[in-house]
Parts: structure tokens; C-alpha cells; sequence
């Protein structure tokens, strides 16, 4: 069977209840708490071990892979985080077709439950000030997996501040983040993503070959994405999680939007190209726009080519409503009226056409945030080889995946290291970061991929666990962990003697 958590196979019908829950043994607790979103409802935060370890220990908080339905919360917890005190924020997300349709469990609810979560999480088990006493904020780790890794991922990036920068605040703060599996690019998914496009550049001729700057783009046939994946299945509910393709640029659906902006336009839907891209040449649309007009009667032939040998210019720009109003009138255009429309519609054509990637400053430089120490996990993508035909073209891996999710977002982020914090350091007098072999040495630090097995049918059903990970990868990450508080405790040690 498929690495996709057991919960997510489960649906077990949810349980109407909204009292307290508690559960004690001798060495574990729950308590489930109900926190009011505003205007929208209520989620459930579980809280697991919080009364036995002290409130300066670090906090772990678990998103879970599917959001919370009404009813049953996540309230098991992964086993290697059954020695930390943690907190399961219980978002809700409507993303079945025919499931919760009465609901408007969609976009943007699932950022608003975990915005509501970490906020009563903060006030409640976060460090307070003391008398004549600044407060520090308490370390907290996120961990994340499938739909819960793309929310706490945005979650960790700006809740992320740096524990020396407006001490008297107190609260918490996001140390790290443990993402296994996530979507963190859904525009990728859109028919216009540049993904989509295979780019050659001719052979170079003449006497200098190495200036030659044209490039020649071709689009490749969509791309099949097998729905019995948990990939496929992330997929096949874009329409149910989203309500337009709009939602898909926000940057907390897809935090690889907070470090460039998007190279495509906001599509009509989810699957079909979107009809300001790939537009002609002006010269084309002139000719296209020219015989149209005559073959509808709106200009006469003899006005056709007046205006071909006059091209008189308007005295004035139109504006949208007057062009619709002149094009919905059966009467004939003179050729005036003609080049003005035509000048109206080229310009809002070429203004129209795909933007560029652009990179963007994140976290901002003037902001307490910054990235938090990442450990990015994603399934190989198991290409098995195909009987018969060895070509490159059969073999070569899938333009969108799990890992090619994680290696962008972790190139992003390393850019971001490397490029704006470890250079600020330097300017602030921190010689460390001074060679460029430093700063990329400490950006392959902070943020670090994996790739764990690949997703294989004869899996045995028990060994992928609720979570979605083996018993080797469940103590890899937790050994991860383990290294990550250690070594930020010395650095917060550290920094409290120099100052």
C-alpha cells in the first residue's frame, strides 16, 4: 500500500463531542481544549504531556497530515515525540468532494485555525516576564507532514523571531521545522507553470556562438500523475481544498511565494491555460483584429485599407467601457475608431503576457524573523524502469514530485541564508560569514533535505505508521531533533553571557 498516514484511509465518522477530554497515566497525558476562532467556530488543540515537564522546555507543535473534520481530533501522537511536552492543532480543511460540502471548511479557514492555535498556545504556555525581569520566548519545534507540512511551514516562517530581538514581549517563538512530504509550490501544478515548458537553445553560428541569447520554448504534453499516490491524491483535490486558483498564489498555501514572486498569470480554472498567456506578436493580433472587423461587415473593405495607408492615431486613449459599448453596436467603425480600439486591446494584450520570476528580500531586513533551522523530508520518486524501451525520454523523472517540492524551497531558503542574513552578520561585525564558502557552508546547515524510501505497494500497512513514517525515519528525525534543541540551548547560553 501507499506511504499516505492511516488516518487518511480511516474515515471513521466523527464523534459529536464538545466537552474536555482528558486522559492520565502514569507516564502520559492529553487534554483537549477547545479554542474559539472569532466569528468562525472552534477548533480542538490536544495537548499531550504539557503538566509534566516545565514551561522553559521546548514546545513541539504537530500539524497533522488531514485537517480535523467535525467531531474526533488527532489525538495520537507520533512516538518519537512522546518525551516532549506538544500540541496538536487540530485545523479544519474541507478537501473530499461531496464530504463537507454544506461547510465552508476552504481556504483560507485552515490559515485562521492555525493562526487562532499558535496565538492561544502562545498566551497560555508561553514565558511571561518576571519582576525587573525581561521575558525571553519559549523554543518551540514545528513538525508537519502532507497538508499539515505546507501550513506549518508558513507558520514557521513568520512566526520564526529571533528570541534576543524584543525580549519584553515574551510569548514563543519557532525554532525549527520538521516538514515531511509537502506541497509548497501549488501554482506548479497549473497548466501556464513554466515546469511545463521544455527550453532549447538553437546551435549557435557566426563568429561569436557564445552571445547567442535566443531561446526557443515548447510545451510538453501534461504531465500524468498516478491518483493512487498520496502526491496523486494531494492533486486531485486542489478544486475541494481552493475555491479559486487565485487562493493558490498565497504564500501560505505555497511559502515558495514568499521568496520570489510567481512566473505566471492567475488562471480561469485549474486546468486550462489561462487566455492571457502565449499571446501572438503585435504585428499578428493587428492582422487577426484587422480581418475580423471585415469579415463581421464592422468595417468595410475601403475602410480597411484607408486605415492600412492613413493609420490616423486617436486624440485620446479609450477606455475598456467604451471599447466594449463600440464593439457591441452592429453599426460599421470608421477607421479612426478602428486603430483605437485596435491600440486599446494590443496594449492591454502585451501588457497581459507572462511575468518574470522576480526574488524577493525574505525575511524582510527589517523584521525580528529569521529561518528557522529546517529538516526537509520527502518519498523518492521510485521511477521503475520500463520493459522494452530504455530511452532517456521513458526514464526521466517527473517535473513534479514530492522531492522537487522540497529542493526548490530548500535552494530558496539556502539563497536567503546565504545571501541576507550571513552578510548582514558580517556588516555587523561577525567575521565568521566573511568568505562566501561560509555562508553556504551554514545555509546547507540550517536547511537540510532527505530523501526517505520510495513509495512500494507490497509496504506493509503497520510499518508506514498514523504518520505516514517507518520506525529508521521516525528515529531520524527524532535524532535530528534531539541535535537541534542541544544546539540551540548553547547558542541561547552563549548569547546570554556575551550580554
Amino acid at each position: 500500500m501507499l506511504r499516505w498516514p492511516l488516518g487518511a484511509r480511516r474515515w471513521r465518522p466523527a464523534l459529536a463531542c464538545r466537552v474536555l477530554c482528558r486522559f492520565y497515566s502514569a507516564n502520559y497525558s492529553v487534554e483537549n481544549v477547545r479554542v474559539p476562532c472569532a466569528s468562525s467556530g472552534e477548533i480542538t488543540v490536544s495537548l499531550h504531556n504539557i503538566a509534566r515537564h516545565k514551561s522553559t522546555e521546548p514546545l513541539v507543535i504537530v500539524i497533522p497530515p488531514i485537517p480535523h473534520t467535525e467531531g474526533e481530533p488527532h489525538a495520537s501522537l507520533p512516538p518519537w515525540l512522546l518525551k516532549y511536552p506538544a500540541a496538536i492543532i487540530n485545523y479544519r480543511w474541507n478537501y473530499i468532494d461531496g464530504k463537507l460540502d454544506h461547510t465552508p471548511l476552504r481556504w483560507p479557514t485552515p490559515v485562521h485555525d492555525l493562526t487562532f492555535g499558535y496565538s492561544w498556545l502562545s498566551a497560555n504556555l508561553g514565558l511571561r516576564a518576571e519582576r525587573n525581569k525581561p521575558a525571553s520566548f519559549r523554543p518551540a519545534y514545528i513538525y508537519g507532514s502532507y497538508l499539515g507540512a505546507t501550513l506549518g511551514t508558513g507558520l514557521a516562517f513568520t512566526e520564526a523571531h529571533h528570541p534576543f530581538l524584543h525580549r519584553n514581549e515574551g510569548g514563543m517563538t519557532i525554532r525549527g521545522l520538521v516538514a515531511h512530504n509537502g506541497i509548497y509550490n501549488w501554482p506548479m501544478f497549473l497548466p501556464d507553470h513554466p515546469i511545463h515548458r521544455y527550453k532549447q537553445k538553437p546551435p549557435k553560428q557566426g563568429r561569436f556562438p557564445y552571445f547567442t541569447s535566443h531561446v526557443q520554448s515548447q510545451h510538453l504534453e501534461p504531465e500524468k500523475i498516478d491518483q493512487g499516490t498520496a502526491f496523486g491524491f494531494l492533486h486531485s483535490q486542489i478544486p475541494f481544498l481552493f475555491p479559486s486558483p487565485s487562493d493558490l498564489f498565497d504564500p501560505f498555501a505555497s511559502p515558495t511565494l514568499f521568496f520570489h514572486s510567481a512566473p505566471l498569470h492567475v488562471p480561469e480554472d485549474f486546468f486550462n491555460p489561462s487566455r492571457f498567456n502565449n499571446l501572438p506578436s503585435r504585428s499578428s493580433v493587428s492582422a487577426a483584429v484587422d480581418d475580423f472587423l471585415a469579415e463581421s461587415g464592422v468595417l468595410e473593405p475601403d475602410g480597411l485599407s484607408s486605415s492600412s495607408s492613413a493609420q490616423p492615431s486617436p486624440t485620446s486613449p479609450l477606455t475598456p467601457q467604451q471599447v466594449d459599448s463600440m464593439l457591441a453596436q452592429n453599426s460599421p467603425l470608421t477607421p479612426q475608431q478602428v486603430d483605437a480600439i485596435l491600440a486599446q486591446k494590443t496594449a492591454e494584450a502585451m501588457a497581459s503576457r507572462p511575468p518574470r520570476k522576480g526574488y524577493l528580500v525574505f525575511p524582510p531586513r527589517q523584521s525580528t524573523l529569521r529561518l528557522p533551522e529546517t529538516l526537509l523530508l520527502y518519498d523518492d520518486d521510485n521511477i521503475p524502469p520500463v520493459q522494452g524501451d530504455e530511452s532517456d525520454e521513458k526514464r526521466r523523472p517527473p517535473r513534479i514530485s514530492f522531492k522537487v517540492q522540497a529542493m526548490e524551497l530548500a535552494g530558496l531558503m539556502r539563497r536567503s541564508v546565504s545571501m541576507f542574513e550571513c552578510r548582514t552578520l558580517t556588516r555587523e561585525g561577525d567575521e565568521e560569514f566573511a568568505v562566501q564558502e561560509a555562508r553556504d557552508r551554514e545555509a546547507a546547515r540550517r536547511v537540510k533535505t532527505v530523501e526517505l524510501g520510495p513509495q512500494v505497494e507490497e509496504q506493509e500497512e503497520d510499518d508506514g505508521g498514523e504518520w505516514g513514517l517507518r520506525r529508521n525515519e521516525e528515529a531520524l528525525i527524532a535524532k535530528w531533533l534531539r541535535e537541534t534543541i542541544r544546539e540551540d540551548e548553547d547558542w541561547m547560553e552563549d548569547r546570554r553571557a556575551r550580554s
